[in-house]
């Protein structure tokens, strides 16, 4: 996997090469981190990849959904970690606890409160989220990592009226939105809430997404930030860029998103999550007055 940071903050552009940088650095994350994942794209294949780093650092992790999630997901992890399965929070929390206390304070716990089944799919709830923002408060893990919407396998999306749902100790939100969708037509084949979509952004129906469309997205206030508290860092993984010229439409999407930055984005991630390698290819500081 390979990325390429972007970081706005001083006059002129700057190019800076650097190599084997994790997920976890690039978005400078401290010892402890409640994240929020958004959007779509590639979303699963980020949250596998960024759980597996803080597995290998040793670090006491939950993984959950504030939504719904597919069990699919989280197979890649009932080997290394525990699945704590319960409607009942009290009986989830002592499991957490018990969990950690056992596995010397490392591993990753996954909570599963119920299980459905939606379109042929199996798929499971999470805890509420007032459960998960005590549960940070007490310090039960290092980590959380709380998928907080749904995409149905789309390159990009836009958020429905009870989505996404963030809680209220979120301390980073990451969105992720798969560069595919440029030059896909809006249509819900495409995307996910394709008429959502269109009403945030000013496409029509049929016309092909461009830079200036995800610009849209990115920076609008319903868009894929919606109900992220004020405190908390955001950050941009564009997603799905495998070649040279996808690496300079992802530059040319982290320029027009910072031109203007109504989301208050402070760090945008580029690469891809089906790439073996973590290689940050460049770093980009500058400021675009």
């Amino acid at each position: 996997m390979w990325f390429i940071i972007f970081s706005i903050d001083v006059k002129l552009l700057e190019l800076q090469e650097v190599n084997q940088m994790l997920i976890s650095d690039a978005l400078q994350l401290k010892e402890r981190a409640f994240i929020s994942l958004v959007g779509a794209g590639g979303k699963s294949s980020f949250l596998q990849r960024m759980a597996q780093e803080f597995i290998q650092k040793k670090k006491k992790i939950i993984l959950t959904t504030s939504t719904k999630m597919f069990i699919s997901q989280i197979t890649l992890f009932i080997k290394e970690g525990q699945i704590i399965e319960t409607p009942c929070a009290e009986v989830m929390e002592e499991g957490i606890k018990n969990y950690f206390e056992q596995n010397r304070n490392k591993g990753i716990a996954i909570l599963l409160a119920r299980r459905l089944m939606e379109d042929g799919n199996e798929k499971f709830s999470g805890p509420e989220t007032r459960y998960l923002d005590k549960w940070w408060r007490d310090g039960l893990a290092d980590f959380f990592i709380v998928e907080a919407d749904g995409a149905k396998g789309r390159p990009i999306k836009a958020p429905d009226y009870h989505e996404p749902v963030i809680p209220e100790m979120v301390s980073n939100v990451i969105a992720v939105i798969g560069i595919d969708a440029i030059g896909l037509r809006l249509e819900e084949k495409n995307v996910f809430r394709s008429s959502l979509f269109s009403n945030l952004t000013g496409l029509k129906l049929g016309k092909k997404i461009n830079i200036e469309t995800i610009t849209a997205l990115v920076n609008h206030p319903e868009g894929l930030y919606k109900n992220s508290p004020d405190f908390a860092k955001r950050h941009l993984f564009l997603n799905k860029v495998n070649n040279i010229e996808k690496v300079q439409i992802a530059t040319n999407i982290a320029l027009a998103v910072f031109m203007d930055n109504q989301a208050h984005i402070s760090t945008i991630i580029v690469g891809d999550t089906l790439k073996r390698d973590g290689i940050v290819l460049k770093v980009i500081n500058g400021k675009i007055e």
